[in-house]
């Protein structure tokens, strides 16, 4: 659903990062064993190279190669790039850790150390070793990704205290009933609570078609149905929610069973609607001009009057930075959108937002962003329209938040408790799907420079 589709949740670190195949090694293997790592080496980063769904084969490649050189930097830096790239990201730090004793010199090493660290929430490691990569790279890397050392020590501090200090809710995953080794994301909820739906980019047979623009699987709307205390094992929508291309559930107006879609078209992002009548879904109609615009637009919710659409699209006009979010007035004399309107700095940083859930109320709204005040990726935020104007975003805080991704939160119609979905230790893989009980949100710790 995002740009570039969704692997753009995090700072995608490539393969081919740090060294050109066959830089020198520390290894002490002999010169037999030396040539057969640089082979798995060289399989392992082709696998590597064509995305998510090569994930598995080439980690078991890197392995392969550890068990005959385990001292070898290079390989074990490679190796923890590799899990930077998979479903359970903070397993890259072992490796990197391992790459930093043998060889503390080499390049970008304690940034990535570092930025491992913080996935697994270690704040004060992650920010000596960044700490200490700006201390060894004195002028811009070639590679703009390592330049984000102050942006990051920014993130561990403001970690470090939401973690201090963490919110009265309670987080759990929905677990393997429902998340799979994919990315599962974008839960919506009926009126009733008894039917959820979901975007996922899990295998569905054996011979599922993968994107060949990001190495992934298709999105794919699923359904599941809550019977007898349990979710039921979910399935994919029939046709005319699902096509053979990227389908994926941004928003829903249970109130009178809208759902908002994103789909691929002609290679950019738009957003769709329909209804379910009777158990049926209608067929998707796109949104107008002043909604989908040539550049990407990823999601969208509708208020509870149907009179403002609040959406997430990356238009060059009057853009704040990256992706923002806007809101468009329902014309009833012209029987369409209005024009669209950015909300913001305010609301709007510098970096990404997404995810936007307008609160029944019509004046709270819950996103998610990469700036303001996040503890890393995107965090959840909330802000309030007050006197015609947004209050400074609330970072709904830890457990809510995490290190990595936390993304599409939805509250439930006792308004305290939701759901979202977050790439996390205890998940089955990638992003997966939780649900929170909230007696308090976080308090507002206040927000960084945007």
């Amino acid at each position: 659903m995002l740009n570039a589709l969704y692997r753009l949740l995090f700072v995608a670190f490539v393969v081919f990062a740090m060294h050109p195949l066959g830089a020198q090694s520390t290894g002490t293997a002999d010169a037999a064993t030396s040539k057969r790592v640089a082979e798995l080496m060289k399989q392992a980063d082709r696998a590597a190279q064509a995305g998510a769904a090569q994930f598995v084969h080439a980690e078991t490649l890197f392995e392969e190669a550890l068990k005959l050189d385990p001292d070898n930097v290079e390989l074990n830096t490679r190796m923890g790039l590799c899990q930077l790239n998979g479903p359970h990201r903070h397993k890259a730090l072992a490796y990197f850790l391992k790459a930093q004793e043998l060889d503390p010199a080499q390049p970008r090493i304690h940034f990535l150390t570092g930025y491992a660290h913080q996935l697994n929430a270690q704040w004060d490691q992650a920010i000596v070793c960044y700490e200490r990569h700006k201390r060894a790279n004195v002028t811009p890397d070639p590679d703009p990704r390592y330049n984000m050392a102050d942006k990051y020590l920014i993130e561990c501090r403001n970690g470090r205290t939401l973690m201090g200090s963490p919110a009265q809710a309670e987080v759990r995953t929905l677990g393997p009933e429902l998340n799979s080794d994919r990315s599962d994301y974008g839960a919506l909820l009926s009126a009733d609570g008894n039917t959820l739906w979901f975007t996922s980019r899990r295998k569905l047979s054996e011979d599922a078609k993968v994107n060949k623009a990001t190495g992934d699987h298709f999105e794919e709307i699923m359904v599941s149905h809550f019977v007898n205390g349990q979710w039921t094992a979910p399935v994919p929508e029939p046709a005319p929610l699902n096509t053979p291309g990227n389908d994926a559930s941004v928003g829903l107006l249970a109130s009178d069973g809208t759902m908002i879609l994103y789909r691929d078209v002609k290679g950019k992002g738009d957003l769709f609607e329909c209804r379910q009548v009777n158990g049926q879904w209608s067929a998707p109609v796109p949104f107008g001009p002043t909604i989908n615009s040539p550049a990407h637009e990823s999601s969208a919710w509708l208020s509870a009057d149907r009179q403002w659409l609040y959406f997430v699209s990356d238009r060059p006009d009057d853009n704040v930075g990256g992706q923002d979010i806007y809101r468009s007035r329902w014309d009833a004399t012209l029987n369409a959108w209005g024009p669209a309107e950015n909300l913001g700095p305010d609301v709007n940083s510098i970096y990404d937002e997404e995810g936007v859930f307008l609160h029944p109320d019509g004046q709270t709204l819950y996103f998610s962003s990469r700036g303001h005040n996040t503890m890393g990726g995107y965090d959840i935020f909330r802000a309030r329209l007050v006197d015609g104007r947004w209050t400074k975003p609330e970072n709904l805080g830890w457990p809510i938040n995490s290190p990595d991704d936390d993304l599409y939160f939805v509250l439930s119609s006792d308004g305290h408790s939701g759901y979202f979905s977050s790439i996390r230790i205890d998940g089955s893989g990638d992003d997966d799907l939780y649900h929170v009980t909230m007696d308090k949100v976080a308090s507002v710790v206040p927000a960084t420079p945007r």
